[in-house]
């Protein structure tokens, strides 16, 4: 039996919301990035859709729960359904990503979400409201909660031709310090916890939370199957330990139990040794079929440097041989004149067997049709 055709290494790009990126504000904004990506070989797109308490779309979940529409940064234009619109012909994947995930907003007041709705709030053990990352966030491990988030990317699904969603270290997670809200100590009295939750790293604790954040995105990745089935549910968590330490996020786990399609972990890293190091952290362990699904997320700045080419491509190297999906950069509108570095085209094909699984569906969806000059 001839051999399989080699896998086109999945090259996606995230492209950031209407106040960082001038792409989604206008159709001709996003016709002149598809045109640049596409000519440089890119063949999935992540864009924001969620943030700061509102979506990039008009929401009838958002409508119903009482909350705007939709951001009124767009005035109106849908930037998803362009973006799918031009994106469809030239074969280039769709996966929107729900950047804010949990987070709710940087205002002091918690922006629409925990004006309206305090009791959503996350809350640290002398119960003020939990800011990490500059942002304040909701509790994602009340359900009302996590239903809007569910209910926001099944509403994406149905009305849009997209290829799955996007979660990030915003979601599925909650900071380390959160969880001593009433519904979380309710929850944790009634599995038995005793009356005050312990300390936030309390082993147990860290692990009740980490638990419940799970059971959350097996309940997404069910909602999502049924409402599109064949979706891909995709996460770009904050790398471990990291990521487990300060937002509970058991990515590891995720993978190892397929409750995830596509797994974009944030080695952002400055250095082309740091990035192997962390890199190799993440896959230690990892079969096969594990690491056939893993993108690494990459970013072209990393604390205020900008990375070179020749430094990409070096980070990019360090993929040969471990047979993963491809890689995912941070973000569009950090492509300078120096892209594609030189050798991109060799780096970070994958070099694994083919494997059994949903890696025949991945393939489908992130190779390209042949581009056309």
């Amino acid at each position: 039996m001839a051999e399989p055709p080699p896998v086109a290494p999945l090259r996606g790009v995230w492209i950031a919301e209407g106040r960082h990126s001038p792409v989604l504000r206008s159709a001709e904004g996003i016709a002149r990035a598809l045109e640049r990506l596409r000519a440089l070989g890119f063949n999935t797109l992540f864009p924001a859709v969620w943030n700061r308490g509102a979506t990039a779309f008009p929401s009838q979940v958002m409508e119903r729960h009482g909350f705007a529409v939709q951001d009124p940064l767009y005035g109106g234009f849908d930037p998803l359904a362009e973006l799918v619109r031009q994106a469809r012909p030239l074969g280039l994947a769709v996966i929107p990503w729900f950047e804010y995930g949990f987070a709710a907003s940087p205002q002091a007041d918690g922006g629409p979400l925990l004006s309206a709705r305090p009791d959503w709030a996350a809350r640290d053990p002398q119960g003020a409201p939990v800011r990490h990352g500059s942002l304040l966030w909701m509790n994602g491990l009340h359900p009302e909660v996590q239903q809007l988030l569910i209910d926001l990317a099944v509403e994406v699904l149905e009305l849009y031709e997209v290829d799955g969603i996007q979660g990030d270290d915003r979601w599925p997670a909650l900071p380390w310090n959160a969880g001593y809200d009433p519904w979380t100590r309710h929850c944790w009295r009634a599995a038995g916890g005793g009356p005050v939750p312990p300390p936030p790293r309390d082993s147990a604790w860290m692990a009740f939370r980490a638990d419940r954040l799970t059971e959350h995105l097996r309940a997404l990745r069910t909602a999502c199957s049924t409402a599109r089935p064949g979706a891909l549910v995709s996460m770009a968590p904050a790398p471990l330990p990291h990521g487990f330490r300060e937002l509970l996020q058991d990515s590891d786990r995720w993978m190892r139990e397929n409750l995830v399609d596509l797994l974009h972990p944030q080695l952002y890293r400055a250095d082309e040794r740091a990035y192997g190091a962390a890199l190799a952290r993440t896959v230690r362990g990892w079969g096969a079929e594990q690491r056939a699904r893993l993108a690494p997320g990459l970013s072209f700045r990393v604390h205020g440097r900008t990375l070179s080419p020749a430094t990409v491509a070096a980070m990019l190297r360090r993929h040969r041989g471990l047979g993963l999906a491809g890689a995912v950069f941070f973000h569009f509108d950090g492509l300078d004149e120096g892209w594609p570095p030189e050798g991109l085209a060799q780096a970070g094909v994958p070099s694994g067997p083919r494997v059994p699984g949903r890696w025949p569906v991945l393939t489908q969806i992130v190779q390209p049709r042949e581009l056309r000059g």
